[in-house]
């Protein structure tokens, strides 16, 4: 009986994982709108982060609620990178005409876009937690986000590590592809924030 007391070690866990599993649902559910991805990112990670502070939020109720507030900071955060990432994605494919001229001019871009590429998923990680847990315009948000990745290196390796590593699980095989494609739809984007959270907060008190 005091295995299943609503108060028990197990019971907790079990409540928690509860809470991930419906969180992840909301999630995908306010991403299929596509231009409200990094709304429906900021409000996870709002949720995300009150879990591993320990508090025990609505995930329905707090979702919903960061959702309205950081729609409009968000909306807009989420088409500049979109945008960016949508150029660097044509200029890849451009200077590949290069190659056949300039062997030299090729090899200068290419490193050009991959120092670029590399700053766009280092701002990407703390973009929508820093809207999820501060208040501020939009160039400074966009600034803030890359400065934290830059003064927080360890915490943004691991940070960094864990997205990376789950795209590059996801993408090794056809078969690991669905199968992982499954876990997103389920449960895996609340996972991963949710581990990104216990670090993110040690880092957002040092400036709260």
């Amino acid at each position: 009986m005091k295995f299943l007391a609503i108060d028990s070690p197990v019971m907790r866990v079990l409540g928690r994982l509860g809470d991930i599993i419906i969180l992840n649902m909301i999630f995908v559910v306010g991403c299929i709108p596509v231009i409200t991805i990094g709304t429906s990112l900021s409000a996870l990670y709002a949720v995300a982060m009150k879990m591993a502070r320990g508090e025990d939020p609505s995930v329905w109720k707090e979702f919903w609620k960061a959702y309205k507030r950081n729609f409009r900071p968000a909306t807009i955060c989420w088409l500049v990178m979109a945008g960016i990432a949508i150029l660097l994605f044509v200029d890849f494919r451009i200077i590949g005409v290069l190659k056949r001229g300039s062997e030299s001019m090729y090899s200068i871009m290419r490193i050009v876009l991959a120092v670029i590429l590399g700053m766009w998923m280092l701002m990407f990680q703390y973009l929508f937690p820093y809207i999820a847990r501060f208040e501020n315009g939009i160039f400074a948000t966009l600034r803030n986000a890359l400065l934290l990745a830059a003064v927080n290196i360890p915490f943004t390796i691991v940070i960094t590590g864990l997205s990376v590593g789950s795209l590059i699980v996801t993408l090794f095989t056809s078969r690991s592809f669905v199968v992982a494609s499954i876990l997103w739809v389920f449960f895996g984007f609340a996972v991963l924030s949710y581990a990104q959270s216990f670090l993110l907060c040690r880092i957002f008190e040092k400036y709260e």
